[in-house]
Formats: C-alpha cells, structure tokens, sequence
C-alpha cells in the first residue's frame, strides 16, 4: 500500500539554516497493517508521514513514495485523489476545527471531493456516528462550544468523512487523560472497519504495543528498524539499540517477574497482565 524508497528530506536547503530531516528512508506498509512509527523527538517521523498525502512535497531526486498506483514523485501529482485515499489526523487536530456547525466542518472535506450535498451531509452523518457523537445532538452544534474530547472526536469524523483508506495519526491522544486516551484509540478501532490501513505515531509505548502490529523505529532521520511488538518489547539488546523504553504494562510485568512470580515478561496488553495475576491467584488458592 505504501513503498518509501530512498527517501531524504532537507529543511532550508542552500541557507544557512540546512537541516536534513530524513536520510535514505525504505520502508513498505502493506494493506490492513496498523503501522506504528516511534522515535525521539526530532527524530523524523512527523515528516516522514507528512509525505504521504504530500503536505510535505518529494525533493528533486531525493527519492519516492508509491502508494498504490499512485507516484508521490510526479510533477503532476493529482492532489485530490491521493487526499481521498490518505486521510492525516494531527496532533491536537481539534485546532484544525474552523466551521460555525459540527455537520459544516464534518462535511468540508466531501465538499472538496466535489459530492452533491445529499452526499457530503450522509458521509457527515456516518462519521459523526462512528467516532461515538450523536448526530442530531451534535450536527447544529458550535464546534467550539465542544468539550476537548468532542472537538478532537468532530476532527477526526472531518478526515473519516473523506473515506480514505489509509489513515495517519501523529499522537492521537496526546494532551488526553487516561480515560479519554482509551476512548481515541477505540473509536480508531473502529474506524479500521472502514480504513484498512493505519499508520500512528505515538511516544506512549503501551499505545504501540498494545494496537500495532509493525513498528518502525526512527532515529536521527533514519530507519534503525521494523520489528512485530514482542519482537522489539521482548528484546533487551533491541531496546537498547533502538533507544526505546518498555510500554508501562510490560514494565510491571517484568518486575512481577524478577520478584519471583510467574508471569510471562513480554506481556503487552493490560487486560492481559489482569488474567495472568488472576490466573495465577486462582492456582495459588487451588
């Protein structure tokens, strides 16, 4: 679904100011991955994936992006088709909410598809649904008059409206309090039924391990590797080389381990710490 070849970025080029963001970057994600992408700050990431609906433009000889029959390369890129099928969530996107009405904002980007009104206003109506907001409570609404977490819920059904098939998101819950992360992250759960394809960044490690399936690890503009969760989590060395810390729920895990209880150190998921503990309670008690 998207192969990035040789990929570099420069920031400023031929000034005083030259930064190289991203160095000769290869990577393929296949259809119905949930792809997380992971690094220190600076490390490259958000402009790796502002590549792929070309809010960051492909340099001059400085590599390509194929996303299916699409070439990111070409001097005559058709904008509008690629935006249709790569939808980009960012970070804090509720300060991307501009209309007067909820259903207004949900609707601009069909709009800007060309879709006959009737159109625009059911894809409004899907999306509104699918990220847990009731529409007839929610479509006359002031987008600004939402809670945080409705207007960052009313941004991502803007970019669900367009019915793409890849979604990107750079730190969906970020700023988001526990219940509140939880609740993001389902909702893109669902909105996997309708977008196969999901690309995150995150630097809440139990976020990456618990929903990704493939994470590139980024370091200085580079790609240090792709590894499966327990692939990286499970490893010491790799998580030194990489420069990656243990997801909090993997952390425990591990420290119930060394405290003498038997529980399996690559644990990624919470509720499955949960059964674990209970299970082995139930067999102490036996």
């Amino acid at each position: 679904m998207i192969d990035v070849r040789k990929l570099s970025f420069v920031y400023s080029p031929k000034t005083p100011f030259t930064t190289q963001a991203l160095f000769d970057i290869d990577l393929k994600i296949e259809t119905g991955d949930f792809f997380g992408i992971i690094g220190s700050t600076g490390a490259g990431k958000s402009t790796l994936v502002s590549h792929f609906n070309a809010l960051t433009r492909i340099q001059k000889n400085s590599g390509t992006i194929l996303i299916d029959d699409i070439d990111l390369s070409a001097k005559k890129l058709d904008l509008k088709k690629l935006r249709a099928k790569v939808g980009m969530v960012f970070q804090y996107p509720e300060h991307q909410l501009f209309d007067d009405t909820v259903e207004k904002d949900v609707m601009f980007g069909p709009k800007n598809l060309g879709l006959s009104v009737d159109e625009q206003r059911e894809r409004a109506k899907q999306a509104i649904g699918l990220v847990g907001l009731n529409y007839n409570d929610m479509a006359e609404r002031s987008p600004f008059e939402l809670s945080g977490g409705q207007k960052r819920r009313v941004a991502i059904a803007g970019v669900l409206a367009m019915r793409p098939e890849i979604l990107v998101l750079d730190e969906p819950t970020a700023g988001l309090d526990p219940i509140g992360k939880r609740e993001i992250m389902e909702l893109i759960l669902n909105a996997k039924n309708m977008c196969p394809t999901v690309v995150m960044i995150s630097h809440n490690m139990d976020e990456i391990a618990a929903y990704c399936n493939k994470i590139a690890v980024l370091g200085n503009g580079r790609i240090t590797g792709v590894f499966e969760p327990k692939e990286l989590f499970g490893s010491e060395a790799l998580l030194a080389r990489c420069g990656v810390e243990l997801p909090l729920v993997t952390e425990l895990a591990v420290k119930l381990s060394r405290a003498g209880l038997d529980i399996d150190r690559s644990i990624l998921d919470e509720d499955e710490l949960v059964r674990a503990i209970l299970d082995l309670r139930s067999e102490n008690n036996a």
